[in-house]
Order: C-alpha cells, then structure tokens, then sequence
C-alpha cells in the first residue's frame, strides 16, 4: 500500500483502536498521564468560566441601578478633617444641569434584639427619592413616602425582613426607639456603588436618622449621596460639576465621586488579571500533564522496540511509526480533554451557584481547553515518535 491509501480511513480507525489497545495495556501509567491532563484542562475551562461570570455579575450589579449613576463621598482634607455632606447639598446637585436624580445615604450599625439573639444589621437613612433613584420596589406594603419623614416607620430589605420574621404592620426596635415596619423590599442586586447592601438592610427616613444614631454613639451624617445623571450627559462633565459646587461653597469640603463606569471598567481590568493568571496556572497544570504522557508515550516505545522494530523490517516507514505513536498520544490527550472539559464546566457551575451567580459559560472556553489539551498531548508526543521512527530495526529485534 502506498501513497493516500496507506491513510485511507480504514487504516486511520484501525491505528485510533490499536492506540486505545496499547493505552488500555499500559494500565495504570495511562491513568496517571490521562489524570494530569483532566486537572490540566479542567483547570483551565473552570478558572475561564469563573472569571467571566464574575464579569458578568459585576455588570449585573450595575444594571439593576443603572450604569448612569454616581456616588459621592466624604474625603479627607489635608488637615484630616472630615466635613460632613448636607441635605442642602443634595438639593443643589439636583438642581444641576448634568444631574436628574439625587438622594442622601446615611449609613449605621445597630443590634437588634430577636428571639433572645441580637442581630447586627445596617440601618440606611433614606429619603424617598432614593426608592426611585435606585428603583426599589415594595414586595410587600409600601416604600417610605414624603409624610414618614418624622414617624419612626422603617422598610426592610428582603434579607433582613428574613431574618427577623417581621412582615408589615409589625414592629423592630432600633436602639430606644421601636419603629413600625411598612414594607418589605424586593430582592435587589447589591451595587459596589452603595456603601450598603439594601437586602440586609432596615431602611428608615433620613431626617430621623441623627435622633437613632445619637443613641448608637454615631452621628447618622450623610455619609454618600447617590446621583443620576442627566440622559446624553457625560460622566466627565457630571464629575466635573459636582465637583465644582463643593469646591465653590462657602466652606469648599473634598469629595470624591465615583462613577458607575469607572468602577465597571476597574473591575473588568482586575478581573481580567485574575482571569489571565489564572488561566496560567491552569496552563501549568496542562504541561504538568504533558510531561506525563511524554513518560508514558516514552515507556510504551521502549517497552515495544521488538514490535516497532518487526514493523520497520515488514515496510513500514518511519512515517507510519510516528502517526502510530502520534495517534495514542493524541487519544490520551483528546480523551483527558474531553473528561476535563465535563469537569471544568461542572466545577464552575457549582461555583456559580455557591456564590448565587447566574451560570453563563463562555464561547470560548471549551475550544480553548479542548484544543490545549490536544495540542499539549500531541507536543508531548512527538519526541517519543521521533525516537520510535529512527529505531534501527535489526539492533531493535536483537534485543530484549
């Protein structure tokens, strides 16, 4: 046979099922080298898969607010004084033209008593602009309004309203006073942006919150206001302007405003580095497992010299050696691939799911993983189908 009908398919699946004979016959040297390539490239698909849906779910928190949002914060003077942002600071800044929304966010801790425990939960001030800017909605009674401003009435977040085992209509006590709960929250995405996550929090009104806190041995200030901004507004020039009114002021006060896409594009930029450092581990793993098929593939050679060498003195060409070397060292390494690849997605599932994320698995992924492991399985083979191809085959069937 010569030519393209040495190739013919037939002899293509005579050598794939006579490498699977040899790699069953090795027993368990191919287990361990199909092992490193499994972890190798399961490493891989999952540490890819992971980094992606936290990119994900960090875009996800943003979406729910909106990636039109800004927060502003307290800074440090030089003198290392801290001042404090006012109510009438949030009215200015919805009074600018890059600016549509604006809402104050106080922020302090408090133990409430339940069921002979005391819970540690966040209690936010809030105004109802806040509701709307943030789009949170009652999933039970109803959000704070305008006329709450001086009752002690609180709405809780999903979480906390769990953990307490109140619904509305009942009561909480926060520090001496004890509030009427008039809504619960719907779920809502935590956002990096709010110094809080609203789903553990009790949301009480604002103006009250100097009164709670003096009793908590805090001061209950605005700590952040959230703004929003103006459609077609860009989030330069709605910097810039905040920054302006505190700096214009009569007592100018440093800020520090953050936007929704600076935060989304740090992110990105840290998780891609986890994601590329990861992925190099990974990589490592699958060389680790190369090295593991090359033992393999060398042990096979000099384990079949009579064999290699009989072939050699039948006519075959040191061509059809190499692809027969070549083929098992491929069906070691496409084998581990695919049991790796089932692994590497099931592993970030798991992971997805443990952390509450949703589970989106990039295109990517599985062809990367896959064609890796292929490609380091056929590397790793193709020094022992060199040696196995230049056998002299009298010295080979002379010896043991």
């Amino acid at each position: 046979m010569s030519g393209w009908g040495r190739w013919a398919p037939g002899v293509w699946r005579e050598l794939v099922a006579d490498a699977f004979r040899n790699l069953r016959a090795a027993g368990q040297r191919s287990l361990l080298a199909l092992l490193g390539i499994v972890i190798g490239t399961a490493a891989v698909i999952a540490m890819i898969a992971i980094g992606h849906n936290a990119q994900q779910q960090s875009v996800r928190q943003f979406m729910a607010m909106g990636i039109d949002i800004l927060a502003v914060r307290k800074d440090f003077a030089p003198s290392g004084a801290v001042f404090a942002l006012t109510a009438e600071d949030v009215a200015a800044l919805a009074r600018l033209p890059s600016i549509t929304d604006a809402a104050p966010l106080a922020v302090a801790g408090v133990e409430i008593p339940r069921a002979g425990t005391r819970l540690m939960l966040p209690i936010a001030g809030v105004t109802p602009d806040m509701f709307r800017l943030a789009r949170l909605t009652a999933a039970a009674g109803r959000p704070l309004g305008a006329a709450d401003a001086a009752l002690t009435v609180a709405v809780l977040g999903a979480e906390a309203a769990r953990l307490l085992g109140t619904a509305p209509g009942g009561t909480v006590a926060l520090g001496r006073y004890r509030y009427t709960v008039v809504g619960i929250l719907a779920p809502v995405v935590p956002n990096p942006l709010l110094p809080v996550d609203l789903n553990g929090a009790v949301l009480i009104p604002q103006p009250g919150m100097k009164r709670l806190a003096a009793g908590l041995g805090t001061d209950g200030e605005i700590a952040t206001i959230i703004l929003r901004k103006a459609p077609g507004a860009e989030d330069s020039a709605a910097v810039a302007a905040v920054a302006a009114h505190f700096a214009a002021s009569p007592r100018p006060r440093p800020v520090h405003t953050q936007t929704a896409r600076q935060l989304i594009a740090a992110q990105a930029e840290q998780m891609t580095v986890y994601t590329a450092l990861l992925s190099a581990i990974g990589g490592i793993s699958l060389i680790v497992g190369g090295v593991g098929v090359m033992n393999v593939m060398l042990m096979n050679v000099v384990e079949r010299r009579r064999e290699i060498g009989l072939r050699l003195a039948l006519g075959a060409r040191p061509r059809d050696i190499r692809a027969m070397v070549l083929v098992e060292s491929a069906a070691l390494s496409l084998t581990g691939g695919g049991i790796g690849t089932a692994v590497g997605v099931a592993a970030a599932a798991v992971y997805a799911r443990t952390a509450g994320w949703d589970v989106a698995l990039p295109a990517v992924a599985v062809p990367l993983g896959l064609g890796m492991s292929v490609a380091v399985g056929l590397l790793s083979g193709l020094y022992p189908a060199v040696s196995a191809s230049r056998l002299d085959p009298i010295a080979s069937l002379r010896g043991e």
